[in-house]
């Protein structure tokens, strides 16, 4: 569809008029009364075409219209990981997968066995010759990263949709540089998903943002919709498109705008001190059709139909528009017609219900939301809860059957621990590591991976003797932890390499103001 033009110049006329007696002040020497033109407008540089009524002006576009997928705009990810939901196929770069022809972009799921990298295309150790990953289908998920990469805009895609059971296209954004952590934590945005289309009539269309913290302390907040008239997105083309732009996101089919989410109701564990956090950040655009994985297989028939495939996705157009009323925030060019779902989301987890002048984390008993648990690289780190009578009742007993373990107490969300100024514990060494001599211990809290105190050393106290600790959390703030975002407030382990046979009693642990 054209652009329509957003402003016009208009040239101001004047007709002249003819001084009487000695002349006009401010008139030429013809006669003629000089009235100035109203400046003209230029188009904004990244503009393509005259910004439209509504401000937006078409900054990239993909139409379809060659012989080949534009190498200049796209990149296909290859890999058999699974999608990180279960999913059954690999992507691969082939033409039988990911095509241009007839003015449209092709991405077929095809039933066949397959091989290729276990790892995500950016992961560090990715390697392309890689065969550890394995599928039963292979399909096609193109990428805009470092070729198109916008904060803010309008994105925009028409579209006629696979069905089937098991079947799962999606347009959506991820972010481009992962400023605040992994995913979801620097966010992600589903402009259209859909599964599992035409099977017991699904005919559901699906916008969603992911935000929060790590897995578990993962959400995600969305809408659903229906387009009227009974029509089901894979029985035709339709046009599925976000306007983003800063503290708020609205989604749109045909124009329609249903759904609206603000700042209000999302976040980053990473970044709590940032209202505007995940969502400030360039994203890029990714087209996939996924096989399988959790979703679809718990929804409608669950599993995986093989006789409904190979499926096609097919795209008539990719178009991407900024608003030139305010490039820097997007605001100024929104369209809704006040008929829409605001969905509020969610917002940061409070503190915990013990916080406090002290929050408590353990003292005979794990305090909630506080969970233990331990990680090993081999063997095992146990803990439980024993009588050590006197004046500390209770206590928790870590048992150390591995020189490279940790055990920690964690909470699912990230709570904003900024306000509390110790880490306080009592620790009793009942038995030291195999090699006694070169005997201490570390201490760190984490704010979500790769977000962390550092290790802080500690000297290892005398046997069978308790023995109080005061972390300053300002030394924990300096050797890099985020105090706004903390989920692993106590994390003890005797020093990696030295530690098989260390027999550790911990008490009174908790954060003090």
């Amino acid at each position: 569809m054209p652009a329509i033009p957003f402003r016009v110049t208009l040239l101001a006329l004047a007709a002249a008029t003819t001084a009487c007696g000695g002349g006009s002040s401010g008139g030429n020497s013809d006669g003629i009364t000089d009235i100035p033109e109203d400046p003209v407008e230029t188009r904004p540089e990244r503009c393509l075409e005259d910004p439209q009524n509504s401000g937006y002006c078409l900054v990239w576009q993909d139409e379809f219209s060659g012989d080949a997928i534009d190498s200049e705009k796209w990149t296909h990810e290859q890999n058999c990981t699974g999608g990180g939901n279960n999913e059954a196929q690999c992507y691969v770069d082939d033409r039988d997968n990911s095509w241009v022809a007839d003015d449209m972009l092709h991405i077929k799921a095809i039933r066949e066995d397959a091989v290729g990298p276990g790892k995500t295309d950016d992961d560090p150790d990715y390697d392309p010759e890689d065969t550890s990953g394995s599928g039963t289908y292979t399909s096609a998920r193109l990428r805009s990263k470092g070729l198109g990469d916008w904060k803010y805009g309008r994105f925009e895609m028409r579209a006629k949709l696979p069905h089937g059971q098991g079947s799962w296209p999606a347009f959506w954004m991820l972010p481009t540089d992962w400023e605040y952590g992994g995913w979801p934590l620097s966010g992600e945005i589903d402009i259209l998903e859909a599964v599992n289309l035409k099977v017991g009539g699904e005919d559901r269309i699906h916008g969603t943002l992911h935000f929060g913290d790590e897995w578990p302390g993962n959400v995600h907040s969305g809408e659903a919709y229906r387009i009227p008239g009974d029509l089901n997105p894979a029985d035709g083309f339709h046009d599925y498109a976000v306007e983003w732009e800063e503290g708020e996101i609205r989604w749109y089919v045909d124009g329609d705008h249903y759904a609206t989410q603000t700042s209000d109701g999302w976040y980053s564990s990473a970044a709590l001190d940032n209202p505007l956090a995940p969502f400030d950040r360039t994203f890029h655009l990714i087209l996939n059709l996924a096989v399988g994985g959790d979703w679809p297989a718990n929804v409608n028939d669950g599993g995986i139909d093989e006789s409904a495939f190979p499926q096609e996705f097919q795209i008539d157009h990719v178009r991407v528009y900024q608003c030139s009323e305010d490039f820097e925030t997007g605001r100024g060019c929104a369209s809704t017609d006040g008929d829409f779902v605001s969905n509020p989301g969610h917002t940061p987890p409070e503190a915990p219900d013990n916080a406090g002048d002290e929050l408590v984390i353990f003292n005979g008993e794990i305090r909630a939301p506080y969970q233990w648990y331990t990680y090993t690289d081999g063997g095992t780190v146990d803990f439980e809860t024993v009588e050590v009578g006197g004046d500390y009742g209770d206590a928790g007993r870590i048992t150390y059957n591995t020189d490279a373990g940790i055990g920690f107490f964690q909470s699912v969300d990230a709570y904003d621990l900024s306000d509390y100024t110790y880490v306080k514990f009592d620790l009793r060494v009942l038995e030291e590591p195999a090699d006694a001599g070169s005997a201490a211990l570390t201490f760190r809290a984490d704010c979500g991976h790769p977000c962390t105190s550092g290790d802080y050393p500690l000297d290892m106290p005398p046997l069978d003797q308790w023995t109080h600790f005061e972390i300053p959390m300002a030394d924990l703030v300096d050797g890099g932890l985020n105090a706004k975002a903390v989920d692993t407030p106590f994390v003890i382990s005797p020093v990696w390499g030295n530690q098989d046979g260390a027999v550790l009693q911990v008490d009174n642990v908790r954060l003090a103001r």
